[in-house]
Protein backbone atom coordinates (compact mmCIF):
# COMPACT_ATOMS: atom_id res chain seq x y z
CA UNK A 1 0.00 0.00 0.00
CA UNK A 2 1.20 3.16 -0.79
CA UNK A 3 -1.02 5.67 0.91
CA UNK A 4 -0.92 4.53 4.57
CA UNK A 5 1.32 2.41 6.33
CA UNK A 6 0.01 -0.99 7.93
CA UNK A 7 0.33 0.71 11.62
CA UNK A 8 -2.45 3.13 10.29
CA UNK A 9 -4.74 0.52 8.52
CA UNK A 10 -4.28 -1.58 11.74
CA UNK A 11 -5.41 1.32 14.21
CA UNK A 12 -8.53 2.14 11.26
CA UNK A 13 -9.67 -1.56 11.54
CA UNK A 14 -9.34 -1.17 15.68
CA UNK A 15 -11.19 1.91 15.70
CA UNK A 16 -8.33 3.94 16.96
CA UNK A 17 -7.71 6.12 13.96
CA UNK A 18 -10.53 7.97 11.55
CA UNK A 19 -9.57 8.59 8.14
CA UNK A 20 -9.45 12.02 6.72
CA UNK A 21 -11.52 11.68 2.48
CA UNK A 22 -7.90 12.07 1.20
CA UNK A 23 -7.00 9.25 3.19
CA UNK A 24 -10.27 7.26 2.62
CA UNK A 25 -9.52 8.27 -1.25
CA UNK A 26 -5.77 6.45 -1.22
CA UNK A 27 -6.34 3.05 0.61
CA UNK A 28 -9.72 2.94 -2.27
CA UNK A 29 -7.14 4.22 -4.49
CA UNK A 30 -4.45 1.34 -3.40
CA UNK A 31 -7.25 -1.84 -3.28
CA UNK A 32 -8.31 -0.78 -6.65
CA UNK A 33 -11.59 0.42 -5.98
CA UNK A 34 -13.64 3.51 -6.16
CA UNK A 35 -13.99 5.49 -2.78
CA UNK A 36 -17.70 5.25 -2.51
CA UNK A 37 -17.23 1.65 -2.96
CA UNK A 38 -15.04 1.61 0.24
CA UNK A 39 -17.77 4.01 2.11
CA UNK A 40 -20.76 1.77 1.04
CA UNK A 41 -19.02 -1.54 2.32
CA UNK A 42 -17.59 -0.17 5.35
CA UNK A 43 -21.26 0.93 6.66
CA UNK A 44 -22.88 -2.40 5.11
CA UNK A 45 -20.37 -5.19 6.45
CA UNK A 46 -22.89 -6.28 9.52
CA UNK A 47 -26.10 -5.82 7.09
CA UNK A 48 -28.04 -7.90 5.68
CA UNK A 49 -28.13 -8.22 1.83
CA UNK A 50 -32.18 -7.00 2.00
CA UNK A 51 -30.37 -4.63 4.05
CA UNK A 52 -27.59 -3.63 1.87
CA UNK A 53 -30.04 -3.34 -1.36
CA UNK A 54 -32.36 -0.96 0.45
CA UNK A 55 -29.80 1.39 1.24
CA UNK A 56 -27.86 1.01 -2.25
CA UNK A 57 -31.59 1.94 -3.66
CA UNK A 58 -31.68 4.52 -0.65
CA UNK A 59 -28.54 6.64 -1.79
CA UNK A 60 -29.41 6.44 -5.31
CA UNK A 61 -32.66 8.16 -4.60
CA UNK A 62 -30.91 10.76 -2.90
CA UNK A 63 -28.28 11.34 -4.93
CA UNK A 64 -30.84 12.10 -8.09
CA UNK A 65 -32.94 14.38 -5.68
CA UNK A 66 -29.56 16.20 -4.78
CA UNK A 67 -28.76 16.67 -8.56
CA UNK A 68 -32.17 17.80 -9.51
CA UNK A 69 -31.81 19.94 -6.48
CA UNK A 70 -28.64 21.40 -7.85
CA UNK A 71 -29.71 21.63 -11.07
CA UNK A 72 -33.23 23.90 -10.07
CA UNK A 73 -30.28 26.15 -7.98
CA UNK A 74 -28.68 27.09 -11.10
Amino acid sequence: MTATSRTYLSALERGRQSPTLDKLEGIAHDIGVHPLTLLIYAYSAELSEHEVSAATARVQRELEELVRYDLSSQ
